[in-house]
């Protein structure tokens, strides 16, 4: 694939901390800390910097951060993994953060602090979302009536688009921002141990949305894709899981790389599932896996048991 006009990613923009836990605890008690590792969010940024590990040009469309040593250290990070950005680091501006914390039985807690961050993407100039190529737009309900904004720009110029809800409910405002976009994804997830199988959570965000696919990622128990017409169930790959932050952000990376190579959808969910479990692996600091190392890893490694379906 030869492209020179950028993948377009929107979302907001924070510092993260990263704890992990032996468990969680009750109230009024206390867990110790295992361990910290500092990172960013929202998943936009890392859909940015893993397209750009594989070679994609990209464009983060989001928020500025402040010039204290949380905001140098999102700057930082941006630059490492050659994520172009519209962000810019202004002093006087108070950098975004949140902390998620992670146990040993791979549940997931976040609390985040994103002072004046929706009043910031609604303003934002979305008139590269118009000529790109592809679109990844997060949709969670802190950031709601901004990311309904970029879907309306991207579905106007008939671009393709990665709608990510991240767990997040499916509103009546998104359903009929979304309703029958010819050439929309969306990506959602549920706990792999929870009692509602993917397959039917992508079956209702099809029948509500009409988007062309409904993607729903499990964890260690893969991801699940639907259409009009069939669906799809792809295993996980086995990792030894240092923090799941933004492993769902690696898979949508995997997923879009296929999708603009015209792939089937098959050999899209594996490869955003290689991308996932690699992303589980390995430090927030270290390098972003290349294709080299993905196709080594679908090439190589076993798949999980456990089933999204």
């Amino acid at each position: 694939m030869s492209q020179s006009v950028p993948v377009v990613c929107f979302s907001y923009l924070a510092a993260a901390e990263l704890w992990q836990v032996p468990r969680f605890p009750l109230a009024n008690s206390g867990a110790e800390v295992l361990s910290v590792e500092r990172s960013i969010a929202a998943d936009a940024p890392m859909v940015a910097a893993v397209l750009a590990a594989f070679g994609v040009p990209t464009l983060l469309l989001t928020n500025d951060i402040g010039n204290e040593q949380k905001g140098r250290e999102v700057h930082g990070w941006l630059q490492r993994y050659g994520v172009t950005t519209t962000a810019k680091v202004r002093t006087g501006t108070t950098t975004p953060q949140i902390a998620v914390v992670a146990d040993n039985d791979a549940t997931r807690t976040w609390f985040p602090h994103l002072p004046g961050v929706s009043n910031a993407l609604a303003a934002l100039d979305l008139s590269p979302l118009l000529s790109a190529p592809f679109a990844y737009v997060d949709c969670y309900q802190l950031i709601e009536t901004a990311a309904i904004r970029a879907v309306e720009a991207a579905r106007s110029a008939n671009v393709p688009l990665l709608l990510n809800l991240g767990g997040s409910p499916l509103s009546s405002a998104v359903i009929t921002a979304v309703r029958s976009y010819p050439r929309l994804i969306i990506q959602s997830n549920v706990n792999d141990a929870a009692c509602e199988p993917a397959p039917r959570v992508a079956d209702e965000v099809l029948t509500a949305t009409g988007a062309a696919w409904a993607v729903i990622t499990a964890g260690a128990a893969g991801a699940v894709a639907a259409s009009k017409t069939k669906q799809l169930t792809t295993p996980a790959f086995r990792a030894l899981v240092r923090h799941p932050h933004c492993a769902g952000a690696a898979f949508s990376a995997g997923l879009i790389y296929g999708l603009l190579n015209g792939w089937p959808m098959d050999d899209c969910l594996t490869l955003g599932c290689a991308s996932g479990a690699l992303r589980c692996e390995r430090a927030h600091h270290e390098p972003l896996p290349t294709l080299a190392e993905l196709h080594a890893v679908i090439g190589s490694r076993e798949r999980t048991s456990r089933s999204a379906a």
